[in-house]
């Protein structure tokens, strides 16, 4: 393949055609000049006195050596005017012709002139040939200049084109508020942004295992599934370092000793880490079979791309923290009142759809406003905090535990029948009496509840109606003496 700039291109025809002929020319000039002079020399040597005969001979061989002056190169002129001289010369030195001495005279003259011209058609000559290689190599200059120039356009049309995916993307983001979509668009356009990869991933680091997780990947078709769900040496060494990660040659980059994946090769690879303040959340990583994939402008668009993404998931926990925090009881960390009323209600249409039955229990503990009279509010919000934490660990996973008001629980156990519900409702009443006192260091009277149940749809179709009937049979328990569970 031609390199691009200035091809040399072949003569055109028409100048091919006229070389051509020229030498033609040149041939059949010193052909006649050779073969006049020779007749001249067989002449001579015949024994030719007639002076007119000599005379038209010499004009002739004149006529052939100025024009092979003019028409040959200039050293085969001079060559050929030379001997054609020497002949006449010698002729005229035979006879001794006046005519024929003005005809060597005139030869001699002429060819001198001739060969003066043709030193200046030469000269003049040479002059253009420097000019047309200037010419040339002008062009050749600015041919390079205008493919370099055309390339940068390119690149700066490509870099612009990447800017311009980038102001989307930060559209894109800015209207999700959800750290799965975040994760998921984030992973796409990188993909898309950076291309030449066969694998994109996206890992975040969970807090309570300290360890990365992979949330979000994307792949080239034909790479096999990713196995690494926690991360590879490539990874690690970002979370470790909180900088940008380019290796042009995994096998030869000396901070690394694999040389690939267990899944796939890796010829090269290009990751970000997600930075929070000073602590890095997880990263965005893309490989390539290929050594050499990637290059610095990558790193800085994936870098760029990955401020968004910081911006965009800090929105979103941020968001997922506040909508936390309006559904849930700030002491206790359980519902409040009004996401376990709409729970409820969706819970009981399911069950009249299904034909299933489930059981509301209303909690309370015994005497808590004179345990808070007696020992403060510091000590009943660890009471609350400490039953809390006994019901959550009591009810099934499919169950839901509010803070009712004050120091009153409600609890929803979908599915379950009323011999179900007491035993669950009996063994938090147990644990809440075994495991909670009075005095916070273990000795002191023992913190008890009272438990009312109502089933669904046997006590109550309605959820208000459910809510009411467990609300009586809960202070029915307290008139019959506390520290028990009424479920009838």
């Amino acid at each position: 393949m031609e390199p691009s700039g200035v091809t040399e291109m072949s003569p055109p025809r028409g100048l091919s055609t006229k070389a051509h002929g020229l030498r033609l020319i040149r041939a059949v000039t010193v052909s006649a000049d050779l073969l006049v002079t020779g007749i001249y020399l067989v002449a001579l040597s015949l024994g030719l006195r007639d002076p007119l005969l000599v005379h038209v001979l010499t004009v002739v061989l004149i006529a052939l050596a100025v024009y092979g002056m003019v028409v040959l190169p200039f050293a085969t002129g001079v060559a050929v005017s030379l001997v054609i001289s020497l002949t006449t010369v010698g002729a005229w030195m035979m006879s001794r012709s006046t005519v024929l001495g003005w005809d060597v005279l005139a030869m001699v003259g002429l060819c001198v002139f001739a060969g003066s011209q043709q030193r200046l058609r030469m000269s003049r000559l040479q002059r253009l040939k420097q000019q047309t290689d200037d010419l040339d190599e002008e062009l050749s200059l600015k041919g390079q200049a205008l493919d370099l120039a055309q390339q940068n356009h390119e690149a700066l049309t490509r870099k612009l084109s990447k800017y311009q995916q980038l102001h989307t993307i930060a559209e894109q983001l800015s209207r999700l508020s959800h750290l799965d979509g975040i994760t998921q668009l984030a992973v796409a356009r990188a993909f898309e942004l950076i291309g030449k990869s066969d694998v994109c991933l996206l890992y975040l680091v969970e807090k309570a295992q300290q360890e990365l997780a992979l949330y979000a990947s994307k792949k080239a078709p034909g790479v096999a599934v990713i196995r690494a769900k926690q991360g590879d040496q490539f990874d690690q060494y970002v979370l470790r370092t909180q900088r940008p990660l380019l290796v042009n040659d995994v096998r030869r980059d000396f901070r690394f000793t694999s040389t690939g994946a267990a899944d796939r090769p890796i010829g090269s690879v290009i990751a970000c880490p997600i930075l929070m303040g000073e602590s890095t959340e997880g990263l965005l990583r893309l490989d390539s079979a290929k050594s050499g994939a990637y290059t610095q402008d990558d790193l800085r668009f994936l870098d760029i791309l990955l401020d968004l993404v910081d911006t965009a998931i800090a929105n979103a926990r941020l968001f997922a923290q506040t909508q936390q925090l309006a559904i849930t009881d700030g002491l206790t960390a359980l519902y409040r009142r009004q996401p376990f009323l709409e729970q409820l209600a969706r819970e009981i249409a399911r069950a009249t759809r299904s034909r299933e039955s489930l059981t509301v229990l209303m909690v309370d503990i015994d005497d808590f406003k004179r345990y808070n009279d007696t020992f403060g509010h510091t000590a009943g919000d660890l009471v609350l905090k400490t039953v809390a934490e006994i019901a959550r660990e009591t009810i099934p996973r499919d169950g839901m535990c509010a803070r009712y008001g004050g120091e009153e629980f409600a609890i929803l156990l979908p599915h379950a029948s009323r011999e179900q519900s007491r035993d669950i409702a009996d063994q938090l009443r147990r644990d809440v009496e075994s495991r909670v006192r009075t005095m916070g260091n273990g000795s002191g009277r023992a913190v008890t509840v009272s438990l009312g149940i109502a089933v669904f749809p046997d006590d109550a179709q309605s959820d208000l109606e459910l809510l009411r009937r467990a609300d009586q049979r809960l202070y029915h328990a307290k008139r019959m003496g506390k520290n028990r569970v009424c479920s009838s």
